[in-house]
C-alpha cells in the first residue's frame, strides 16, 4: 500500500541559517506509516502551493513564535512573544490548500492557533496574564516540561482516540485559543478553563491539540491512535 505524503511547514533560524524540523514529528509520522514532505518557510504563496498540491494530508507543528494579533483583530500585548511573519504567511497559505481540498489535518500547539486563527477566530495572548487561576502551562528553559489534566468531550473523536475522558498531558505553551474559529468545536479543556483541543464540526479530519503527542509517543498509546488515525485518513487520499 503506497505511504501517504504528509506536508509539515519547516522552522528557520536567522542566526544560523538553519531550515529544519524537530525530528519528533518526523519520527512520528515515519512510524505511522507516513513520508514527512518538509515545506519552507516562505512568504512566497505559489511555492507553498506546489508543495501543498503534492500531499495527502498537512502536520502543522509547534513553533517558538506567537501570531501577530493582528490577524484576529486585536492590539499586541506586552508579553506577547517573538513574531514570525513569513511563518504565520506558511501557515495560512497552508490551510488555505488544506480547505479547498478538504485535505486530512492535525494541528499541534503553535499548529492548533493557526488553524483558529486561520478559520476567523482569536487567541488568548497571555495565558499567565489572562486567565484567572491558571494552571502551569509552560515552563523556564532548563526545568522539566509542565504537565497536567484535560477533561475531554464525551463521544468527540480526541475521546475516542484517548480512550477516557480524562488524561494527562505535556504543556509548552503561553498562548490558547480564545474564540473557537468557523466549524471548531472545542473537545478538550484543562482544569482552568483554557481550550486544549478542538475538532472540526462538519465530519472532517481536522483537529488540533495544545500539547504535544509527538513527544514521547512511543510510550503513550493515544499518541499512537492519533498519527495512525492520521496517516489512515491521509492514505485515503493517496488511493
Amino acid at each position: 500500500m503506497d505511504k501517504p505524503w504528509i506536508g509539515i511547514p519547516t522552522r528557520y533560524h536567522e542566526k544560523s541559517e538553519y531550515i529544519g524540523q524537530i525530528r519528533h514529528y518526523l519520527d512520528a509520522i515515519l512510524w505511522a506509516g507516513g513520508l514527512p514532505l518538509m515545506i519552507p518557510t516562505t512568504g512566497d504563496r505559489e511555492i507553498i502551493r506546489e508543495y501543498v498540491t503534492r500531499v495527502h494530508g498537512v502536520l502543522l507543528p509547534g513553533s517558538p513564535t506567537d501570531i501577530d494579533p493582528k490577524h484576529y483583530g486585536a492590539a499586541p500585548l506586552a508579553s506577547l512573544g517573538e513574531l514570525y511573519p513569513e511563518r504565520d504567511t506558511t501557515d495560512f497559505e497552508i490551510l488555505r490548500h488544506v480547505e479547498q481540498e478538504a485535505l486530512p489535518m492535525v494541528g499541534i500547539c503553535f499548529g492548533i492557533q493557526s488553524l483558529n486563527v486561520f478559520r476567523g477566530g482569536s487567541l488568548v495572548q497571555d495565558i499567565p496574564a489572562l486567565v484567572n487561576a491558571a494552571v502551569t502551562h509552560e515552563t523556564d528553559n532548563g526545568r522539566p516540561p509542565a504537565r497536567h489534566t484535560v477533561r475531554i468531550a464525551e463521544g468527540s473523536l480526541i475521546a475516542r482516540l484517548a480512550g477516557g475522558s480524562d488524561i494527562e498531558v505535556n504543556s509548552y505553551h503561553h498562548q490558547s485559543i480564545e474564540n473557537p474559529g468557523r466549524n471548531l468545536r472545542p473537545v478538550a479543556f484543562a482544569p482552568d478553563g483554557v481550550i486544549e483541543a478542538v475538532e472540526d464540526t462538519t465530519g472532517r479530519f481536522v483537529l488540533g491539540v495544545q500539547w504535544h503527542p509527538e513527544r514521547g509517543w512511543r510510550d503513550d498509546p493515544f499518541a499512537k491512535a492519533l498519527f495512525t488515525t492520521f496517516i489512515d485518513q491521509a492514505r485515503l487520499r493517496s488511493v
